[in-house]
């Protein structure tokens, strides 16, 4: 495996390259220069840090490092609008990445490549218009904590920061546990003290949150017992979202899925198939408690850098890595009249006037009457998982190492 460059210098260069590959796929997705729906609330956050305004009052990362890099700005005569920052945070996010991909193995070549094909994926793409989510700092934090799985410490700060930006983190504790153990000669007794400081640390935030609210920012903000309210999600509703979350992944990510199931494939089930297994289990988990697929799917650039990282292990595997980036970004763009027609037919229904009015159950609605509607386009995405799971499973047993002789 190569060594990678020092920090001080692999840092410094993933920057540039954050820089670099947030411009080359603004050409294909333009940013946009206002904040969007939970953004602009991040962003009425930061203008008041200690209002405790919004929905999500808790949520206090991104707005204070939106704040302290404006403030910064304000020193030199500039300032630093919150979209801009949000686009900072993706730029940050695509700069991790290269990291995380030179620090798990990959030449700087390669990690460049890798990094370019997933940057042309949802998972940078949809935030170009969804300006101020949070999700990039939550990936960037993600990789984060893959990448210090060998030092507690850190480990568990970063996942602090994480449940501190948004608790959908908490979701993918067991995977990133499973990680630390798998690669970083974890102890234990490290991670439950750990675990119970940062879980102790969010539960006397939120306590503290609660308490600051007026009668009137607590009707407004999302309490536990809202998300506990969702429980009804499930069966139903939750099936119907891990149905759309199939849809997401292929107009998110194209081909990328058929390397996936390549490499659970080729590795095997304890080391490839069942981490995958646990991950995609996290992900679906947040669909008990909320409805924002094309959002949560992007998670899904874990198991793509994975697997284009296995796949550079082959002879020509680079020129895989090429191709299926190249095709895949294709895919992506051919695909946005999919999301945009699914993605109105979830979210609104014709009311009894004729028009089209919000639907009050939309995560209920998703099997018994949006499926119904489209039954052409769900058939065809069924039978793409078909496929994607005959080939890749194919292609993997052709790449699976001979057993060595007796």
């Amino acid at each position: 495996m190569p060594r990678p460059l020092p920090p001080a210098l692999l840092w410094p260069l993933a920057v540039l390259v954050g820089i670099a590959l947030f411009w080359l796929t603004n050409l294909t997705e333009p940013p946009a220069a206002t904040t969007l729906n939970f953004g602009t609330e991040y962003a009425a956050m930061a203008e008041n840090l200690s209002g405790y305004v919004g929905r999500f009052p808790h949520r206090i990362l991104a707005p204070l490092l939106g704040r302290g890099v404006d403030e910064v700005a304000h020193w030199f005569g500039g300032a630093v609008p919150y979209w801009q920052f949000a686009h900072a945070c993706t730029v940050l996010f695509i700069a991790v990445l290269f990291a995380s991909c030179s620090l798990l193995g990959a030449r700087l070549w390669q990690a460049l490549l890798l990094t370019a094909a997933i940057s042309f994926t949802g998972t940078v793409q949809i935030y170009k218009g969804h300006v101020g989510y949070p999700e990039p700092i939550t990936f960037a934090l993600l990789l984060g904590s893959m990448i210090a799985s060998r030092r507690p410490a850190l480990f568990w700060t970063l996942m602090f920061c994480n449940v501190m930006h948004h608790e959908q983190i908490f979701f993918f504790w067991p995977w990133l546990l499973w990680w630390r153990y798998q690669h970083g000669q974890a102890r234990w007794q490290h991670d439950v003290v750990g675990a119970a400081v940062v879980a102790g640390l969010y539960v006397a935030w939120r306590y503290h949150v609660g308490n600051q609210l007026t009668p009137e920012q607590a009707q407004v903000a999302m309490s536990m017992g809202y998300y506990l309210e969702m429980k009804k999600y499930f069966p139903v509703g939750t099936l119907g979202l891990a149905i759309l979350n199939v849809l997401s992944t292929f107009i998110w990510f194209g081909l990328w899925p058929l390397v996936i199931v390549w490499h659970a494939s080729a590795d095997g089930w304890r080391r490839a198939a069942l981490p995958l297994l646990l991950y995609v289990a996290c992900l679906h988990a947040i669909f008990g408690v909320a409805h924002d697929v094309y959002r949560f799917t992007c998670f899904m650039f874990v198991p793509v850098m994975l697997a284009g990282l296995r796949l550079f292990q082959l002879r020509g595997g680079a020129w895989l890595v090429l191709a299926f980036g190249v095709a895949s970004a294709f895919a992506i763009k051919q695909q946005a009249q999919v999301f945009l027609d699914v993605g109105i037919q979830v979210m609104y229904e014709v009311g009894p006037d004729g028009n089209l009015q919000l639907r009050a159950e939309k995560a209920l609605d998703i099997v018994p009457k949006v499926i119904p509607l489209r039954p052409w386009t769900f058939a065809a995405y069924g039978a793409a998982v078909l496929a994607t799971l005959a080939l890749g499973i194919a292609w993997g047993r052709r790449c699976r190492p001979a057993p060595p002789t007796p």
